[in-house]
């Protein structure tokens, strides 16, 4: 204060009244002021970095403290265009200048590009990108995808990173497409199922388990063919009164496509939620019917769901495991897997698909901090002993299995759901984004078949039909 020189400036005053009036400084010491929100502060530092040596010296401070200076740098971004959209390219350059490669990427490097992509999002409106600034947003993407495999950063901003993936355009084929969806085999076999008094041992015939829950994008393909008004998908909800003309009647009421539940549930890489059993079972008719007619899948197969036995084992392993996962689209299944080579299960019991113990970082829990779904693929290192991911965790997924005690009998009727005359409990396995430590290969929930909460979806498998 006192070194104004100005007489027209009074100080004083106007601290008094940005303290007592306004509110938008407080007095910590003599003549010591801060700012009692951090947002306003961030503001101001993004305004004058914003004036000189802009870009490299927001980026340099943020390379050396991310979080600290992660949304100045971000809110330097949108104040720059306000000049000259060619400031956030600036920007997105400095942070981001190339391509990742095959070596090990540094946290700086996944850290910047990780707000590159945020920038551009949160700024751009990507229908007019073209040319060299449309190469730059592919160069991220590559980089959004190595944050997702990398699983340095925290499981919050790998999450975020897989929505701006979506917004940016996922290029993954397997998940984007429903012709390239993979599937991980899992080789017939014993197993032990349950857990404490009710482990028993059991066997599994081979089969093929979706390696991620079908995706909006995927599910949005039976949608786009007319999937919700051909009654021949529809068989198990017109035997309970639940289908009719294309509507689709779950527990929030009718329907004649997915709820909507806004971003980022409805994004196209996370796993398509709020789904009935009648909707999950309707897609496997169509995609059975889709890759026979393509000639994609014999006609002595199908799509379905798994069974809760076949699910545990995909979480579990059997006894003896594959010395490497094998998975493939469905052009590339492998119908005899006689010849495929095995080893001992070093954890045939198993609490969790990746071990014994508990991890945040490898599931979408409550302890993420991320509450809501995430794209499928955040979470590789949390994957099965057969190369299945996010069993555990993200959303509950449908079975093909009726709610009865253990010790599991397939032949007991628990697996007749196709003569279900009306609807009964059906098994529910893997947990979802709200669970805690609950989440593990042997949970157990169940729904009635209407059921179409938001955390709840389905991953399918191709098997020999029995």
């Amino acid at each position: 204060m006192a070194l104004s020189n100005n007489p027209d400036v009074r100080p004083a005053r106007l601290i008094q009244y940005l303290s007592e009036r306004a509110g938008l400084i407080v007095q910590r010491g003599y003549e010591i002021y801060s700012f009692p929100h951090r947002t306003f502060q961030e503001y101001l530092a993004a305004c004058h970095l914003t004036e000189d040596n802009f870009p490299e010296y927001i980026v340099q401070l943020f390379q050396e403290e991310p979080n600290r200076w992660r949304e100045v740098t971000l809110l330097a971004g949108a104040k720059a265009i306000r000049g000259s959209m060619a400031f956030i390219w600036l920007l997105v350059n400095e942070l981001c200048d190339e391509p990742p490669e095959n070596k090990p990427l540094s946290m700086k490097q996944l850290w910047s590009a990780h707000i590159a992509a945020q920038s551009l999002v949160e700024t751009i409106d990507l229908e007019d990108i073209t040319g060299k600034k449309k190469e730059k947003v592919n160069q991220i993407v590559q980089w959004l995808l190595c944050i997702l495999k990398a699983q340095e950063l925290p499981p919050s901003e790998r999450a975020l990173a897989g929505n701006n993936l979506a917004i940016l355009g996922d290029p993954r084929p397997e998940i984007m497409d429903i012709d390239y969806m993979l599937f991980c085999l899992v080789p017939g076999g014993k197993f032990f199922m349950g857990e404490g008094d009710n482990m028993h041992q059991t066997f599994c015939k081979a089969f093929w388990m979706g390696k991620y829950p079908v995706t909006n994008a995927q599910f949005y393909a039976f949608v786009a063919d007319g999937g919700y008004n051909n009654e021949t998908y529809w068989a198990e909800a017109i035997r309970h009164d639940r289908w009719k003309k294309g509507i689709i009647e779950g527990w929030f009421g009718k329907k004649s496509t997915p709820i909507k539940f806004g971003n980022p549930f409805d994004l196209p890489n996370h796993p398509v939620v709020g789904i009935t059993w009648y909707e999950a079972k309707a897609f496997t008719h169509w995609l059975t019917e889709k890759w026979h007619n393509e000639k994609r899948l014999p006609d002595n197969w199908h799509i379905t769901l798994p069974s809760e036995l076949q699910w545990e084992k995909s979480a579990r392993g059997g006894e003896d495991i594959l010395k490497q996962s094998v998975c493939a689209s469905v052009d590339n299944i492998i119908h005899d897997t006689i010849n495929i080579e095995m080893k001992p299960n070093s954890l045939p019991k198993r609490k969790y698909p990746w071990g014994n113990t508990q991890n945040e970082n490898l599931t979408n829990c409550k302890q993420t901090g991320i509450h809501t779904t995430s794209a499928v693929g955040c979470f590789p290192l949390g994957a099965s002993p057969y190369g299945c991911e996010e069993l555990c965790g993200n959303i509950s997924e449908w079975t093909h299995s009726l709610d009865q005690a253990y010790p599991y009998q397939s032949n007991d009727g628990r697996e007749d759901l196709d003569q279900m005359m009306s609807p009964q409990w059906i098994i529910l396995r893997g947990g979802t984004y709200h669970d805690t430590n609950t989440l593990c290969c042997t949970l157990r929930e169940k729904a009635y078949p209407h059921g179409n909460n938001k955390d709840l979806g389905f991953r399918i498998i191709a098997s020999p039909i029995h």
